[in-house]
């Protein structure tokens, strides 16, 4: 028998709270969100960490120091935009943070149902090669998660 890391039984009320929670803060953060596509992802030069103390300090000297800011610069844009970025930044980790937990979470009740699945399909099968009509039936409807021709190795990667 496997061993069980995990056995939780979320309540209804408490994934209805949640899904609220979420909707919220979807709803909160909407108007000052912004979408890019695949494309746009990949083409944009990307403020890295090494790259914040730079950009603060170009913020910092088009304050004090107004009379380079070159005629293609918004400066006034450049501050609005690098102190939005600053406040998303730990509300982005808050939101890894659960994100993570929330992954590894599905992935070990997933792990683990999935295993106990298989042990009843093992049953089944035992129960249908000595001759049990009922598990014959049950047995063929469950082997068609594993069709004929495929190995065990796809089979694990596919995570179905």
């Amino acid at each position: 028998m496997s061993k069980n890391q995990i056995s939780v039984d979320i309540p209804e009320n408490v994934v209805t709270q949640i899904s609220s929670k979420f909707q919220e803060i979807k709803d909160l953060l909407a108007p000052y969100m912004g979408t890019l596509t695949v494309e746009e992802r990949k083409s944009l030069p990307k403020m890295s960490d090494k790259s914040v103390a730079f950009v603060n300090k170009v913020v910092e000297y088009t304050i004090a120091n107004p009379k380079f800011i070159p005629t293609m610069m918004d400066a006034q844009e450049c501050k609005k935009d690098y102190k939005a970025n600053q406040t998303l930044l730990p509300l982005h980790a808050a939101s890894q943070q659960i994100s993570q937990i929330m992954k590894d979470t599905i992935m070990l009740t997933g792990h683990e149902a999935y295993v106990q699945a298989l042990y009843y399909y093992g049953s089944v099968k035992l129960a249908a090669r000595a001759g049990d009509a009922e598990a014959k039936t049950i047995a063929e409807d469950l082997s068609k998660r594993f069709p004929r021709g495929k190995t065990s190795g796809e089979d694990k990667k596919d995570g179905e």
